[in-house]
């Protein structure tokens, strides 16, 4: 069985909807949505919907928290905190509930995936020390996250390693190790371009792939929203 493993939507729907029109070759059969589905962007509602709709498997991240008040404004920068108070306005009551109810961890065969860090589903940042106190204390050999916008491997008795190419495939065996996913609709590795993954249980690999999109229009939607500015030019630069 293949997973289609996306993590920071951050409401871009045009970085998701290409994220799907890229995986629809994999014959995945599951998505699978490691958090941060809402925040930054201006298209909340509709990229929820489309998950929903898609049936994907979604956990917490900070951002639906903060969107559910579930997670104190507080720990959020002006900026953040801004599109975090515009998002709670424009959430449907229907996908409001969603958000709240989000587990936040999934674990699988092999496979415990989280927003943040085990230790701090929510709100830990992953690195290289935490990933190697993750693999100590969780019994699955792979732990997927996002949350830090830059996608890495950490092995269990390696170095962290930054993942730089659009398409990587990532053979995991019988290793353990950490894999921090690349941005849907926020990338902070300057590199614009969208980022997904492609899990395969029978082969025990892990694609990362990256993919071009109307990185324009989702900042115009930003700009049009009353968003700040800063947001939306963020995007064209992957920072």
């Amino acid at each position: 069985m293949r997973y289609l493993v996306i993590s920071d939507v951050h409401s871009n729907l045009e970085a998701l909807l290409a994220c799907f029109d890229s995986a629809k070759d994999s014959e995945f059969k599951r998505i699978l949505c490691l958090g941060d589905i809402v925040g930054y962007g201006a298209n909340p509602n509709e990229c929820i919907e489309l998950l929903r709709k898609k049936e994907a498997i979604c956990i917490m991240g900070n951002h639906d928290a903060a969107c559910t008040e579930q997670l104190s404004l507080e720990w959020f920068n002006s900026l953040a905190k801004r599109c975090v108070e515009w998002t709670k306005k424009q959430l449907t009551v229907e996908n409001y509930k969603f958000l709240s109810e989000l587990p936040v961890f999934f674990s699988c065969k092999w496979v415990f995936a989280v927003h943040g860090t085990p230790a701090s589903p929510i709100e830990e940042y992953m690195d290289e020390r935490k990933a190697k106190i993750a693999l100590e204390k969780v019994a699955e050999d792979l732990v997927l996250c996002g949350h830090t916008h830059k996608p890495f491997k950490v092995e269990e008795k390696g170095r962290l390693e930054p993942i730089e190419e659009d398409e990587t495939t990532i053979e995991l065996g019988n290793k353990r190790m950490v894999v921090s996913l690349p941005s849907v609709g926020q990338p902070r590795d300057k590199n614009p371009k969208a980022g997904y993954a492609i899990l395969d249980f029978e082969e025990k690999t892990l694609e990362i792939r990256r993919v071009e999109y109307e990185v324009e229009k989702a900042a115009k939607k930003i700009k049009q929203a009353g968003l700040p500015e800063f947001i939306a030019e963020r995007l064209k630069e992957g920072r």
